[in-house]
């Protein structure tokens, strides 16, 4: 038994070797890149807040109280996703990718014609495409996603770096992992949908005005897909490394990542 647990020990601590390294690098550097989706967004599709003023709206954002409603409608798109997300799922096809980005960028078009009634399918539709796309990439680094904790895993996606708000955008990524950490699947879903429902309350702001709306949700929506893909590959590419080297050793060898020299881009797919 003790040999056991001492050969288990062993393969758990295996250094990091210099492809390894790359590659948690790599995925290291997206997850910064993943940062303030909603700012940059805004920043990209400047004028928003100057259409606003000109049809007499006070600002792009929303109040505590409205916030807690998208909360609540985050919460119901995210329940059900990854059942429905996973169906078929083998037999997807390398241009799935291409359909489902269409496929958002359509619903996000026609959610900005259509305010509040639109917004609610749209919300639905777009979360789901976005699950199956991070279960997809969860199964491509070996991920069993018929096991709870794939499914934990690929919600935790959508809470990574995703908070509008700068200070929660801040909590990192390791140390979003261990508050999310051992916690009933119905307090997670709870957590994750309190702040992925900030992301999409700040979509909904920048869609309501008038004109614009139709843009910004097109272009919101391939937003969202290409970053909830950056974060599901490069978060299931360190679990992949866990798995073989362990936790431990890729943590301490993620401390010193301060080198742009090794921001290798690799494939989400």
């Amino acid at each position: 038994m003790s040999e056991t647990l001492q050969a288990t020990s062993a393969v758990a601590t295996i250094p990091l070797d210099a492809a390894a390294r790359r590659e948690l690098d790599a995925a290291l550097a997206r997850l910064e890149r993943g940062r303030g989706l909603i700012v940059r967004i805004a920043d990209l599709m400047g004028g928003a807040v100057n259409l606003a003023g000109r049809f007499g709206l006070r600002q792009i954002g929303l109040s505590h109280g409205t916030q807690h409603k998208f909360a609540g409608i985050a919460r119901a798109a995210l329940a059900r996703a990854y059942d429905i997300a996973i169906l078929g799922l083998h037999r997807s096809a390398p241009r799935d990718v291409a359909l489902t980005r269409a496929a958002v960028i359509a619903s996000g078009a026609a959610s900005g014609f259509t305010g509040l009634a639109g917004f609610l399918p749209d919300a639905t539709f777009t979360t789901l495409a976005i699950m199956r796309e991070i279960a997809r990439i969860a199964a491509s680094q070996g991920e069993d996603l018929g096991s709870d904790d794939a499914r934990r895993a690929c919600l935790e996606v959508f809470a990574f770096r995703s908070a509008a708000d700068h200070d929660e955008s801040e909590l990192g990524y390791f140390s979003a992992r261990l508050l999310f950490q051992g916690r009933p699947f119905t307090m997670l879903i709870g957590e994750v949908a309190s702040r992925y429902g900030l992301v999409l309350g700040e979509k909904f702001s920048l869609q309501a005005v008038p004109v614009f709306g139709a843009i910004a949700g097109a272009s919101l929506n391939a937003a969202f897909l290409d970053h909830y893909r950056n974060l599901a590959a490069a978060h299931f590419t360190i679990r992949r490394l866990e798995r073989v080297h362990g936790r431990d050793v890729v943590r301490a060898a993620s401390r010193p990542f301060q080198n742009p020299d090794l921001d290798m881009p690799f494939s989400a797919s």
